[in-house]
């Protein structure tokens, strides 16, 4: 029969093998001085034996790992209860996990499923009868999401609302590079008003992981034309930069005092006042752990993921840094509590929580999350800011800078890290499964690498295969799709990746120091390395990566190995025969190196599938078109060697020649010209064209190639081997600098500040400018109106302006400045009154349309649609004779 552990998982079997047997196994290990024992722990479950073997693992920590306490103290952690391994029966397993008073608790990914093992201690009270086993084991198609009819859309999972998105937006596209240098990690957040300056910056923080040196990532004034890039003046200075193709990114984790409480309470002797500092121990342990376990698992989502854009992102791996771990001992209701950090308190809505998390300076990480055990409204498990490819701000190796938001009606600028996200381990009043905080973990690390939420059909397709990491809701994980990026997603992450590359977006991604199967680069403990997968290995001799179904089978087969009886492998080196994976033999002579201008050629030795390094050609051998020079079996001396000069460029600028100035070189052709001079003056520079004749060149001299470096420095040949001059930024850059510059900024802010009447008096003068435009223009804009005039033509206006000025103060014409009544027209008679009688009407045809006008001062109002229907009849009183 099926037994239910909680409301997310449906089905689990207990665990009650010797603990003390595994407890001292593992203190054997954590004493061993040289390589540490490995573990083995035997036991049934789920209708089949597990045989684990474990050994320790640090991958999940840098070298210079550290852990730090609530009010910034270090503490010494012990990382030895953390371990990997796999199942003896099963070489395609993995395990990964943490040994604690001889429990293992952990991940076992094998070939028929994945599983979970836990303390039981979570789930059943102390006192209960189920807590004769100490662990319980279930799984990973038996985690069931009980909430998933309330989530829908944007109402679960992820904190990313259209109302968090807006305000997101708002504060990433008002972000403004700081000009001073960052204050450290740990220091107060600066919140300034425009037009007023921040403070300086703060002195390294004792922890900083910072050194005094600058930093070298921004690139925005780099000319590679320039001498320092060209004589590795600043070698160093850009050799500290981090490296271009790395693939780590380093973490900052920091736990609430909300998840410590709980994790603390779960210990059965965290009341006895006598085992604090026990307590306090095992809690940083089980800490410790569960943050191992996290990084872990997403490592292995993200290293078994291509993201492949215009460049190739293999291996995408996480490294903890730093730990941060906060306990309850600040917060109130403590004994020695007061409330100055501001996690402790609960109710904090999940925007807010990731406001006050990115207040801190985090720059020194790749990212940087908060891990919590909060309820947060609507099903919320995290939130993280999102990145962008270019444009807005946010996501990973952000900076630590400024952003404005409107508070009350009035600008606010605050300083933040926006490389940050949170997590919680509580939904709904129940403790999340580590398959669903995982899958959240990783979902929001997406979120930081560029991708939102999978939104076309395609990339959420629902049905057997679930729905992928990028969902919007939160998943059971108990689908195929769950573990894994849609094409959506590797897309988004990948254009954030390849702009982390180009350097459109610092790049904070170190290189790793581990070796990587397939990438096709033979590294440490690979005997080969063929690519990827299938598709991308086209050697007999060596497994991919990623084995293919009837390689699988095959329990000897592992990923980066040479295939049974192999000599070697083609990706070891060209001296492998491809067709019989053996090397070469030296009797074949085969060429594995051609020669060069500078060297011989090579040949297989016939005892290894390296090619064996070239002799070299003299010293100062002629290369590169009788441009160069050899020196030491490479083309890289200059052809001015071979005449006892030194190369040298001639410049458009005059120079100083004895006592007079020498003329400036004017021609761009010449100065695409090789120049070389004797000793160290270079007023003695000489195009090669001067005296070719003398050292048997052609005439004409040696030309630089397209792209060299010309006029010293200050430009670059092009392919018509003319100089052109550089411009390191444009006149575009330049006018932006200059206009959108922050000091230009504050200064326009202060000078508004102060001046706001003469700000106040240009608008209203503005807005009275803009009237008189209007009413001038109007006389001359043409009108449908039948009522209006005719539109005057500009050149009257010029000719007249008297007129138009008449005619702008009556716009109806004569009519409207004589609106006295027309006298009768001769002949006509007035009809007579009647007497006793009221006067009759009398209708008249009119002849000719009477013009328009507005009523005179009579009162009478003129027909409104007298001249559209000139043919009507008018009523009009009788008029006496």
């Amino acid at each position: 029969s099926r037994r239910r552990l909680s409301e997310y998982i449906e089905h689990y079997e207990g665990l009650d093998y010797d603990p003390d047997k595994l407890h001292q196994q593992h203190l054997r290990a954590r004493r061993s001085i040289d390589a540490p024992a490995d573990l083995s722990l035997k036991f049934d479950a789920h209708g089949r034996n597990f045989h684990l073997r474990l050994r320790r693992d640090l991958a999940a920590f840098s070298e210079d790992f550290k852990v730090e306490g609530s009010q910034g103290q270090l503490h010494d952690v012990d990382t030895s209860h953390i371990y990997h391994g796999e199942l003896a029966d099963d070489p395609k397993s993995s395990v990964f996990g943490s040994v604690t008073d001889g429990v293992f608790e952990g991940k076992i990914i094998a070939s028929d499923g994945s599983f979970y093992v836990e303390h039981a201690r979570r789930y059943f009270p102390p006192n209960s009868t189920r807590t004769r086993v100490h662990s319980v084991i279930y799984r990973e198609g038996d985690v069931s999401d009980p909430y998933a009819h309330r989530r829908h859309g944007h109402v679960g999972g992820c904190g990313i609302t259209d109302e968090v998105v807006q305000w997101m937006e708002r504060i990433q596209n008002s972000g403004v590079d700081d000009e001073q240098t960052s204050p450290a990690p740990g220091s107060t957040p600066t919140t300034v008003t425009h037009g007023h300056h921040a403070p300086p910056s703060q002195p390294p923080h004792p922890n900083s992981l910072r050194d005094n040196e600058p930093r070298f990532w921004d690139m925005h004034h780099y000319n590679k034309y320039s001498r320092a890039a060209n004589t590795g003046e600043h070698t160093r200075s850009r050799r500290a930069a981090p490296d271009e193709k790395g693939n780590t990114c380093s973490l900052y984790i920091q736990t609430d005092p909300l998840i410590w409480r709980h994790v603390r309470e779960g210990f059965p002797d965290h009341r006895d006042p006598s085992k604090k500092s026990e307590v306090d121990m095992k809690t940083r342990e089980e800490i410790l752990s569960l943050i191992s376990h996290h990084v872990t698992a997403v490592n292995y989502i993200y290293s078994h993921t291509k993201f492949d854009g215009r460049f190739e992102h293999r291996n995408i791996k996480f490294e903890v840094q730093r730990i941060k771990i906060d306990d309850d001992s600040m917060c109130k209701g403590h004994e020695f509590g007061s409330e100055t950090n501001q996690f402790c308190l609960e109710n904090i809505d999940v925007s807010n929580f990731l406001n006050l998390h990115s207040l801190g300076n985090h720059e020194d990480f790749c990212l940087a999350y908060v891990f919590t055990y909060r309820d947060f409204t609507g099903g919320t498990l995290g939130l993280a800011w999102v990145a962008s490819a270019s444009g807005a701000s946010g996501g990973i190796c952000e900076k630590y800078k400024t952003y404005t938001e409107t508070i009350g009606g009035m600008y606010q600028s605050t300083k933040r890290s926006l490389n940050t996200g949170i997590i919680t381990f509580v939904n709904y009043n129940s403790r999340v499964p580590p398959k669903v905080s995982q899958l959240t973990l990783a979902h929001e690390i997406g979120h930081n690498f560029g991708s939102p939420h999978d939104y076309p059909t395609d990339c959420r397709p629902g049905g057997q295969q679930g729905n992928y990491i990028m969902f919007a809701s939160a998943t059971s994980g108990d689908r195929p799709n769950n573990s894994r990026f849609s094409t959506c997603s590797v897309g988004n992450i990948s254009a954030v990746l390849d702009a982390v590359r180009d350097g459109r977006k610092r790049n904070c991604l170190t290189a790793s120091a581990g070796a990587f199967c397939g990438n096709k680069i033979v590294e440490d403990n690979e005997e080969c390395d063929c690519g990827y997968d299938e598709n991308e290995c086209k050697d007999r001799c060596c497994y991919p990566r990623q084995l293919s179904a009837m390689d699988a089978k095959n329990s000897s087969a592992k990923g980066c190995a040479r295939r049974a009886y192999t000599q070697c492998s083609p990706s070891q080196g060209p001296c492998c025969n491809a067709a019989t994976c053996e090397f070469v033999p030296a009797s074949r002579n085969q060429t594995c190196r051609e020669a060069s201008e500078c060297s011989h050629a090579s040949f297989c030795s016939g005892n290894s599938a390296d090619c064996p390094e070239p002799r070299a050609m003299p010293n100062h051998t002629m290369c590169n078109n009788g441009t160069q020079l050899c020196l030491n079996g490479e083309c890289r001396g200059s052809i001015c060697l071979a005449w006892n000069m030194t190369e040298c460029f001639l410049s458009s600028t005059p120079r100083s020649v004895g006592d007079g100035v020498s003329a400036a070189v004017v021609d761009r052709r010449a100065l695409c010209q090789l120049a070389c001079q004797v000793g160290p003056r270079p007023d003695q520079c000489q195009s090669t064209a001067d005296f070719a004749d003398r050292v048997g060149l052609p005439k004409g001299g040696i030309s630089l190639r397209p792209g060299s470096p010309c006029d010293n420095f200050q430009g670059y040949c092009d392919v018509f081997l003319k100089c052109r001059a550089v411009d390191a930024e444009g006149p575009l850059a330049r006018l932006k600098n200059l206009l959108l510059n922050r000091a230009t900024l504050q200064s326009v802010q202060a000078w508004v500040t102060e001046q706001w009447w003469a700000v106040l008096l240009a608008g209203v003068g503005l807005i009275v400018c803009m009237g008189a435009f209007v009413k001038c223009c109007a006389v001359h804009t043409p009108s449908s109106n039948p009522k209006r005039p005719p539109a005057r033509r500009l050149s009257e206006t010029l000719r007249r302006p008297m007129n138009t000025l008449r005619r702008m103060r009556h716009p109806g014409g004569a009519a409207a400045r004589s609106p006295a009544r027309a006298p009768p027209r001769a002949g006509h008679r007035r009809p007579r009154g009647h007497k006793g009688y009221a006067p009759p009407l009398t209708y008249a045809h009119r002849d000719r349309p009477a013009a328009s006008a507005p009523a005179g001062p009579s009162g009478r109002r003129a027909e409104p649609y007298a001249n559209a229907y000139p043919q009507s009849y008018e009523m009009r009183p009788p008029q006496k004779v």
